[in-house]
Parts: structure tokens; sequence; C-alpha cells
């Protein structure tokens, strides 16, 4: 019973004893991690000019940043096509009062073409949304065909099932977009006057 009390005093004296080592170190440091978070900041070398660092302090104020990866160029090619046909719409298909009947043709036919594109760009993303589904459920199938390694493996096709849940929901938000594009434009050319067998 002696030895075990003074094994209990001998290690409660030795963490008291790292305590105090411990307080009297971190007193002793005299600059704020701030003050040495920008001092090595300043010391630190340039980065290189092949990738782009995000921080604070050049983070964009306005539009998107991505960080997902190939998604994003598409991404940014959605938002071109959204800045660009708004400029094209302002710009070229204009239904006037008092327009001429070829000026007012050339406007008909230039909504009729945008609103074209855009469904094309829907089918095409409603397509590209079928297709990573169809690809899921086959990979889903495939594992779930061999009861062995089903069993064995239970959880084998989350980390799987998960990366394509992910990428249907970005499809899935793109294609969202481009519709409600494709229904502005719509609406946009009714209130323009555009006749409904050239605006559907």
């Amino acid at each position: 019973m002696g030895q075990h009390l003074k094994r209990i005093i001998i290690l409660m004296l030795a963490a008291i004893g790292i305590a105090l080592i411990t307080t009297a170190t971190a007193q002793a440091q005299s600059q704020p991690l701030g003050d040495y978070a920008r001092a090595v900041k300043k010391t630190k070398r340039a980065p290189e000019k092949s990738s782009k660092t995000y921080d604070n302090e050049n983070l964009p104020d306005a539009g998107k940043l991505s960080v997902v990866g190939p998604a994003a160029t598409e991404s940014a090619s959605v938002s071109d096509d959204k800045g660009d046909s708004s400029k094209k719409a302002d710009d070229s298909a204009q239904m006037k009062d008092g327009q001429s009947s070829e000026d007012r043709q050339k406007a008909i036919a230039d909504f009729k073409q945008k609103i074209d594109d855009q469904k094309g760009k829907v089918d095409l993303l409603s397509r590209e949304v079928d297709v990573l589904q169809r690809e899921r459920e086959v990979k889903r199938a495939d594992f779930f065909s061999s009861t062995a390694r089903a069993v064995q493996n239970a959880r084998g096709f989350d980390e799987e099932d998960a990366k394509y849940k992910e990428q249907i929901a970005a499809k899935q938000k793109f294609l969202d977009d481009a519709k409600a594009k494709l229904s502005g434009l719509q609406d946009q050319a009714r209130k323009e006057g555009v006749p409904n067998s050239a605006a559907e």
C-alpha cells in the first residue's frame, strides 16, 4: 500500500512540474500569434505562379468561386452564356413599336434562335444527368451482383456512390439554371410580342 501511494505522489508531482514548465514557456513567448503570422508571411518566399491560392485578401467579391474541379469550367461557361445572352438580347432582339416588318422578322428570328440554343443546352444537360444516373445504377448493380463481395464489404460502394450523387447534384443544378434561363427567354419573348409559335 505504501508503494502505491508513493507512486501516486510522484506522478502528481511530475504532472504539476510539467504544467509549471509549460506555463512558464508559454508566458515567456512575448510575441502574439498574429504578429508571428504576419512576420512569417513577410519572410515567406514568393509562391509559384502556376497555382492560384485564395485567401481573404485576394478572394473575389463579385462572381462565383468554384473549387469543385472540372465542373468549374462548365459553370463558368454557363455563367458566361448568361451574361452574353442577356447582352445580345438587349442589343439585337428588340421588338419596337413602328418597326418595319423586316426588322420585326429579324428580331423574331433572333429570339427563336436564342430559345432554340437554350433548349439544346437543356436537352444536353438533361441527357448528361440521365447518363450519370444510369452509370450509378449500373455500378451499384455490378457491386451487389456478387453476394460474397457485398457481404464482405457492405460499405464498399458508399464512397463511389457519394461521388456519383455529388456529380448528379451539380449537373442537376446546371440543368435547373438552364431551364430557368430558357423560361426567362420565353417570358421575355412573350413580353416583346413574339408569337407563341416562335417563343415555344
